[in-house]
């Protein structure tokens, strides 16, 4: 019997088409000539991360936040930005905080969350059903899908296209152990994916993974790698930095494997793949996030 975080990984393709054919609400114009702010936390961290990669490609003024440097900053937005909000459930949180923040600013404000979420606003993206697991996946991809559609450049959306073929997609994942020093890399955007796998394999396998941009690797964090560290990254072959750290690992004998892709959402699948491998040898349930353990029920019912 498939876990549901398993059950959903398989799900995306289908639900990303099914955002992507949805009518777009009437006000969702290419946002052009005007500052945007994405903001978001963990996951919608990540989506904001890379949506304002994407959309500084497709020549938007696009800028990503964390929730938490919004409130606490505050950041000064002028009337005529736009700032997009996202969160799935829509809770208290931070994000929640962030958006009634920058309303009263009088900047034009946009949440982007899950069907049933109680979070309300005039303007509203919903992308699709709500998660029914802690660890999420097709609210981060439905949500890029949304993003992605609204930079208004067709050539984004190809990764969304080939998400069947993608879920096949990779080098054989490698094998971790609950003691393993695992390290995922990224260069450019692909950062991100670093850190979005990083937080999967956190979340759902409890493995100690680490993530960083790949100069910040080569920086200082590189010494920090040994004997039992498997090195990961999400690397682009365009980019020639990839030929140091390769060269570095070798050196000091370090395994390192490479999925190499100039597409960064078949990085992302083969990552939550990974995960499910990870939980299966492991032998842990990835929809529990450890609420088995009485001490982690505890301990989250005080945070």
């Amino acid at each position: 019997m498939l876990s549901r975080f398993e059950a959903n990984v398989y799900a995306q393709p289908g639900l990303v088409n099914a955002a992507l054919k949805a009518a777009a609400p009437s006000w969702m114009k290419r946002p052009a000539g005007r500052k945007a702010f994405i903001v978001g936390v963990g996951t919608n961290h990540h989506a904001a991360r890379l949506a304002a990669w994407l959309w500084s490609r497709a020549g938007l003024d696009a800028r990503a936040v964390h929730s938490y440097d919004f409130v606490a900053r505050p950041y000064r937005l002028s009337r005529g930005d736009l700032a997009v909000f996202l969160s799935h459930r829509g809770g208290k949180s931070y994000t929640v905080t962030a958006e009634a923040m920058a309303r009263r600013a009088g900047a034009e404000t946009v949440i982007v969350t899950c069907a049933g979420s109680a979070w309300k606003a005039p303007r509203r993206i919903e992308t699709g059903p709500m998660e029914n697991t802690g660890a999420f996946t097709q609210s981060f991809t439905t949500t890029m899908a949304w993003l992605l559609r609204w930079a208004g450049k067709p050539a984004l959306l190809a990764p969304f296209k080939a998400m069947e073929d993608s879920l096949r997609w990779g080098p054989a994942f490698p094998r971790v152990r609950p003691e393993t020093d695992l390290v995922l890399i990224g260069d450019g955007l692909r950062e991100w994916v670093a850190c979005e796998i990083a937080l999967k394999l956190q979340e759902a396998a409890y493995v100690r993974a680490r993530s960083f941009g790949l100069e910040e690797f080569l920086h200082g964090p590189r010494v920090s790698v040994g004997e039992g560290s498997l090195v990961v990254g999400f690397s682009s072959r365009k980019e020639k930095r990839w030929d140091a750290a390769r060269r570095y690992l070798k050196t000091v004998e370090v395994p390192f494997v490479e999925a190499a892709s100039e597409d960064w959402l078949a990085q992302i699948l083969w990552g939550q793949r990974f995960t499910i491998d990870c939980c299966r040898r492991l032998g842990i349930d990835p929809d529990l996030l450890r609420a088995d353990d009485p001490r982690y029920r505890r301990a989250l019912a005080e945070t």
